[in-house]
């Protein structure tokens, strides 16, 4: 369905999120629908069945499961149904095609690794747009001409999608979201659903998960393997010759690496001069509440990875640093399984302290008093973010060379409206520490 086809259609938008609203915003800017129609699930059913009755076309908004009962029962009765990203990427095959859309998405990295490749490119001069989960949305970018775009793409958004971006980039892949997907598998299935139609996919050779789940994908690339770009510690590797050392760029967090040896190998893979566009890469700067540097107290240096929604996120924070170090975890109960994530702390002796809080802290904890049996580890359960600041900092500045890592691993519905405010209430949580220690 391309847009102009909204033209004089009955259109209920569900869902009135960011996206949603950009969706509203387009159509009267040009016009479009007759006559349109706005649900929230908080509406209630009979309003939904209401809207449905009087519309032509639904459009999803991202947070609308497609699993969901009242969608599917929508389905089955043959309501054209519809997202703003089915919407943005058939608006470009047809009436865009010199322009590349390239995708990225992931359990983890995809911020960062579009936000690299956004960066790098404009250094290059190129004309492009950074759109999707961060930048504007898609459906504002239809009226643009670009060179390309680049889209970041959720697990939500990729669910149904009818077409895909030209080039789709997958950073890794393990359990989150899992109860909109209806499970594990389900989740990882919707988010390789991304390339189903792409012309290429570049997937991570180095994530079990992800080789198992996109095998079967028309074109597959590897990236992270030695006749290509990979990362190896701090270092990314274009086969024997060493391109970049993360010392010498503002992102911290050795995965990120791994990232870039997916940005590089699609850049190299349009044909652009890939070792130029690393030259721009050193004045980009990191993303807020991605292994963020917040400060230090008294010698205590404080990470901000307030993103951090599952186990697997919070090791990969771990192995980012070599230094002593405290992490604070815990959010709204998930259904995840924290076997690995006390595994991982028991084998590493560098991780002196966790301090759990929030609804599956005590669950984190379990897990934590079964595994990791190091006398020289620290387990406390907190009340509240400042509590787990307070002792994490207690016990980091007894221990030289030392930082506090606040990885979450969980969602934060339920205490927060997003990780956002999350991340925030941790500054401000490190910003009352350090005013109490210059009393």
């Amino acid at each position: 369905m391309l847009i102009k086809d909204l033209k004089d259609k009955n259109i209920t938008i569900w869902g009135f999120g960011t996206e949603g609203k950009a969706v509203k915003d387009y159509l009267d800017k040009h016009n479009l629908g007759q006559n349109i129609y706005i649900y929230n699930d908080d509406d209630g059913p009979e309003k939904l069945a209401e809207l449905a009755s009087k519309s032509d076309v639904v459009v999803r908004s991202p947070g609308v499961s497609i699993y969901k009962p009242e969608f599917l029962k929508l389905k089955g009765e043959g309501l054209q149904i519809t997202s703003s990203t089915n919407l943005f990427l058939a608006e470009m095959k047809a009436n865009h095609p010199h322009t590349k859309v390239i995708g990225i998405t992931g359990s983890k990295g995809k911020s960062t690794s579009v936000s690299m490749m956004y960066h790098m490119m404009k250094g290059l001069g190129l004309k492009v747009a950074l759109g999707g989960n961060i930048g504007k949305a898609l459906i504002d970018l239809v009226d643009e001409d670009n060179d390309y775009v680049i889209g970041e793409f959720s697990s939500y958004q990729a669910s149904d999608l009818e077409l895909s971006p030209d080039i789709v980039m997958f950073t890794n892949l393990f359990s989150v979201h899992t109860d909109w997907h209806q499970g594990h598998d389900g989740y990882c299935r919707d988010k390789v659903h991304l390339a189903q139609f792409a012309d290429v996919a570049f997937v991570n050779a180095e994530n079990a998960e992800l080789m198992q789940y996109t095998s079967s994908l028309p074109k597959r690339i590897l990236y992270d393997v030695k006749d290509g770009f990979y990362a190896k510690d701090k270092i990314l590797y274009y086969k024997d010759e060493a391109v970049c050392n993360i010392d010498d760029l503002k992102i911290c967090g050795n995965h990120n690496m791994n990232n870039l040896a997916g940005v590089m190998s699609v850049m190299a893979y349009l044909g652009l001069d890939w070792r130029q566009a690393l030259s721009y890469l050193p004045s980009f700067e990191p993303l807020p509440h991605r292994l963020q540097k917040v400060g230090v107290v008294d010698g205590v240096l404080f990470i901000n990875d307030s993103i951090s929604t599952a186990p697997e996120a919070a090791i990969g924070g771990m192995k980012s640093f070599a230094d002593n170090m405290a992490i604070i975890s815990g959010g709204i109960e998930n259904k995840q399984d924290y076997t690995e994530y006390a595994k991982f702390i028991e084998a590493n002796s560098k991780v002196k302290a966790a301090i759990t809080l929030f609804q599956c802290g005590h669950q984190i904890a379990e897990s934590i008093r079964q595994y990791v049996k190091r006398p020289d580890f620290t387990l406390i359960e907190a009340a509240n973010l400042q509590e787990a600041v307070d002792k994490a900092y207690e016990e980091m500045k007894k221990v030289k060379g030392t930082l506090v890592l606040f990885s979450p691993t969980a969602p934060s519905f339920g205490y927060y409206k997003n990780f956002i405010e999350r991340g925030e209430d941790f500054i401000n949580c490190v910003k009352t520490l350090a005013k109490s220690k210059k009393v």
